[in-house]
């Protein structure tokens, strides 16, 4: 529920009272009650009267709290040192001017907010302050989910930022950023999770991890950061730290056809400003699942190293190679090899031998036609590009003159062959798939089978 109050200007004494512009007042909207962790949102509206140019709102928020912009029509809205700064050089047209903003909570803080506010204007060339009649309070709710020691009021914050500052503890947490080892799924996809713990005071954050080669980037949950890619780095970039101080991060790897994929080491970096200063430290890199953890395990974690006693997490700062597996049965460093020619296209025995997903082609009698899809150098997970389609259910891979050649089918006929051909040309991605043919096992040109 949100509170409405109506501040009606006043002038300071020396102003000329012919000069005081009419009909000119305030409402502030603010909720009567937030959850500390939470943002919420703070509604300035004024009617200007015959202001038009030069008017100043600021705003003075407590250590813990930070403002972000909505909407200001007109306006520089800037939020430093603890300070709302709205500046209009020409008011808006509109007789009414309504802004907009966001107010975060540290999820540590618990009691009662007071906003308050001062207008400076222009008028008759003589600069003028107004300040509002009394502050407004908004009510903090302790967040259900942080430990009632670490709980903090709002009039005792300060303090503790300046005790934490005199007296740094005197063990260090065990780490400001966790990375999950990554994971690598049976077609390719490897999903990276980080757990990060915002470094207290920091207005800026950045982390940069190194993309493996043969690897695409897709961010998945960003946690509002800024996200790009440049060369092979992921770049997420908050110029504003979320409002939660521990959050997490996920994104995925997915492989690029026709390159081949380097082991899943990942290089990581996050920057962050204190006192003025860039600072920066790696990530830890962990055996242990973060999407499982409640916040109480995430912050031990982040502290100590351990959810609990016993919990067998094993760690490494910088990288590590991958999950510790990799699919169908490709050890780092190595490739798996197939003969020259893989030879028939039945679908094969259940064990039959695979390529990264990808079944290898096995022998049968007689005359068989398939649709080749690729042909790459070296292998792929081609179940990632083509998993989405029914036509691509049945992909085998054989290795023909150091190329691994993807293919569909079988069809029974060439009819039935130039068919699936057509549609898998019309019906998907692939655009340039053709006929190849088989006699006992051995692939041949087509016009040698009809």
């Amino acid at each position: 529920m949100k509170k409405r109050v109506v501040f009606l200007i006043f002038l300071v004494a020396f102003l000329p009272l012919s000069g005081q512009p009419g009909g000119v007042s305030f409402v502030l909207e603010v909720p009567e009650e937030v959850t500390a962790g939470e943002d919420f949102e703070v509604e300035l509206f004024f009617r200007k009267g015959d202001l038009k140019d030069y008017s100043r709102f600021s705003q003075v928020l407590p250590q813990g709290f930070a403002a972000s912009n909505v909407s200001s029509p007109n306006a520089d809205f800037t939020f430093s040192d603890q300070r709302v700064r709205i500046i209009w050089l020409k008011l808006p047209e509109e007789e009414e001017v309504r802004v907009k903003y966001v107010i975060s909570v540290d999820e540590r803080l618990s009691g009662k907010l007071e906003l308050a506010g001062t207008f400076a204007y222009v008028i008759n060339g003589e600069r003028a302050y107004m300040s509002l009649p009394r502050p407004e309070v908004v009510n903090i709710r302790p967040n259900p989910d942080i430990d009632p020691a670490l709980v903090v009021d709002v009039s005792e914050f300060p303090g503790m930022i300046r005790q934490s500052k005199a007296s740094p503890v005197t063990r260090e947490a065990f780490a400001t950023v966790i990375r999950q080892q990554p994971v690598i799924e049976p077609n390719g996809l490897v999903y990276v999770t980080l757990l990060i713990n915002t470094p207290e005071g920091t207005s800026f954050l950045k982390l940069e991890e190194s993309i493996p080669g043969g690897y695409s980037f897709e961010a998945l949950d960003a946690s509002g950061a800024v996200v790009s890619q440049a060369a092979s780095l992921a770049r997420f970039v908050w110029m504003r730290p979320p409002a939660k101080s521990v959050f997490t991060i996920r994104y995925r790897l997915v492989p690029i056809l026709e390159e081949k994929q380097q082991p899943v080491v990942i290089q990581g970096n996050l920057s962050y400003t204190e006192d003025g200063a860039t600072k920066e430290v790696r990530p830890r890199q962990m055996d242990v699942n973060l999407g499982s953890l409640d916040r109480t395990e995430q912050l031990a974690l982040l502290a100590t190293g351990e959810i609990g006693p016993g919990d067998g997490i094993s760690s490494t700062t910088g990288t590590l190679p991958g999950n510790g597996q990799q699919p169908d049965g490709v050890t780092n460093g190595s490739q798996e090899t197939l003969p020259d020619v893989a030879t028939s296209p039945d679908s094969g025995p259940a064990g039959a031998p695979t390529v990264k997903g990808i079944q290898v082609l096995q022998p049968a009698a007689g005359v068989v036609f398939r649709i080749q899809l690729a042909a790459v150098k070296h292998p792929v997970y081609a179940g990632t590009f083509f998993q989405e389609s029914s036509l691509f259910r049945n992909v085998k891979v054989e290795k023909i003159e150091g190329w691994h050649k993807y293919t569909v089918g079988p069809a029974s006929n060439y009819a039935e062959a130039v068919q699936m051909k057509d549609r898998i040309n019309s019906q998907s991605p692939v655009t340039d798939a053709f006929i190849v043919a088989y006699r006992d096992g051995k692939r041949m040109p087509v016009e040698d089978v009809l």
